[in-house]
């Protein structure tokens, strides 16, 4: 007799949340939550929130008026789009035995603590930036100053949610910070499951891709912009590194031995900007704010776990949003490349991204063979025309029996089943 493993994609819009059931051979299966989150400028629908996807999880989980349990919640990185939902206080009520987080989530290693506050700075200095009137004032394009905002807004510290995924939920359960060359892991309530740990990488020349520049224009409003105290919106409590952004502490000049714009024209007229001189500097001060903005969007998914899940026959990919530094590490590595060979089923990097998919392992990894399923949790987003891109889900449809995305989860079939636009299920054979 076949037994399937159960993939279920929630449709959470721009985001992930994927329950993956695995056959466990006692009176309920084993599960593991990958990711719950959804980014803001993507909801499925209007007046959703991303605790309404929890409510529908631990519904899911509670069939037949069990207790709410997971065995493993994973959060592969803190980007709002995958760990929005874990903000919501009803996780209090579900069990959990482990929780699955990145190395550069550990707070006892010192090179993770100095990576993550320096994306955190960096994200709450954007943030503050693009909402000062100084800066918005240099944007003639308000789609180009939005795509900013939105790009910083899933990189902010989402320090409910973290908490959550850190401190929450009941039963106590282990936190294992996960990076490559920590081989493979087994649970022994779940005999067959193996889950190999891929990504990210821990070593220095890739770590480099997960520490952004400090940026440079958005610097100059950064403490106009950003009183003393302030926070991003949902935090329950920042860490207190985070919650101002300090001046260097050799800045030799101060307030008072600043000019205000009228003193100065009035006093040195000849060094006074031209028009065409404005222009100039506002287009650099865009060109660094998107470098800086586009940096810390790609650091943070840069810190990405990369797993592995075989159970027999089935082998489950789950890359999270992780970009070229963590696939080419991947794709090197001989016995890694090995396993993206058997991959059965793949959960599409980065919501169908240009930068999350290397053809390589499209057309070299997977060439001549038929894997089961591909599912890309997506919306279409107008500012993000080439999300999902369209070569790269035709190349998965050459190759996959069934590529399936949220927002058009199809009318069943073949494994698929719909259930109400709410999530589309991947029953696959192990």
């Amino acid at each position: 007799m076949t037994r399937h493993v159960n993939v279920r994609m929630y449709n959470v819009g721009f985001g992930d949340a994927f329950l993956v059931e695995l056959p466990a051979g006692d009176d309920r299966p084993f599960r593991v939550l990958v990711d719950c989150g959804a980014h803001a400028a993507g909801y499925p629908a209007d007046g959703w929130r991303p605790e309404d996807v929890v409510d529908q999880i631990i519904s899911d989980i509670s069939a037949g008026g069990a207790e709410p349990h997971l065995d493993v919640v994973v959060a592969t990185h803190r980007h709002q789009d995958h760990v929005s939902g874990f903000r919501s206080a009803a996780w209090r009520q579900v069990s959990v035995d482990e929780v699955w987080l990145p190395w550069t989530e550990d707070p006892r290693d010192p090179r993770a603590v100095a990576i993550r506050d320096r994306q955190s700075r960096l994200a709450l200095g954007l943030n503050f930036a693009f909402q000062s009137e100084e800066i918005v004032g240099h944007f003639a394009d308000p789609e180009h100053l939005g795509s900013l905002r939105e790009l910083v807004a899933n990189s902010l510290t989402n320090e409910a949610a973290m908490a959550t995924l850190h401190r929450g939920f009941r039963g106590r359960p282990c936190r294992r910070f996960l990076g490559s060359g920590d081989g493979s892991l087994s649970s022994a309530a779940c005999p067959g499951l193996t889950v190999h740990v891929l990504g990210p990488s821990r070593d220095e020349n890739v770590i480099m891709e997960m520490d952004p520049p400090a940026g440079q224009s958005y610097l100059r409003f950064v403490e106009s912009a950003a009183p003393a105290g302030a926070a991003e919106a949902d935090a329950v409590e920042l860490p207190e590194a985070n919650r101002s952004i300090p001046l260097p502490a050799n800045r030799p000049f101060q307030r008072n031995f600043s000019l205000t714009r009228e003193a100065h024209e009035k006093h040195w007229p000849e060094l006074t900007l031209t028009d065409e001189m404005k222009d100039a500097a506002a287009s650099i001060m865009r060109g660094d704010d998107l470098a800086a903005a586009v940096a810390l969007d790609k650091a943070v998914n840069g810190t990405s776990l990369m797993l592995m899940f075989e159970f027999g026959d089935a082998f489950l990919l789950f890359p999270g949003d992780a970009q070229w530094g963590t696939w080419q590490a991947a794709l090197a590595d001989p016995a890694s490349r090995d396993l993206l060979t058997k991959t059965t089923f793949y959960k599409v990097g980065h919501h169908g991204s240009h930068n999350a998919t290397p053809r390589a392992f499209v057309e070299e990894v997977l060439a001549g063979r038929t894997i089961w399923g591909a599912a890309a949790s997506v919306r279409p987003i107008a500012r993000w025309p080439e999300i999902p891109k369209k070569e790269l889900m035709d190349s998965l449809k050459g190759c996959a029996t069934r590529v399936v995305r949220s927002d058009r989860p199809g009318r069943g079939g073949n494994g698929v089943t719909r259930r109400q636009h709410i999530s589309t299920d991947f029953a696959i054979p192990s």
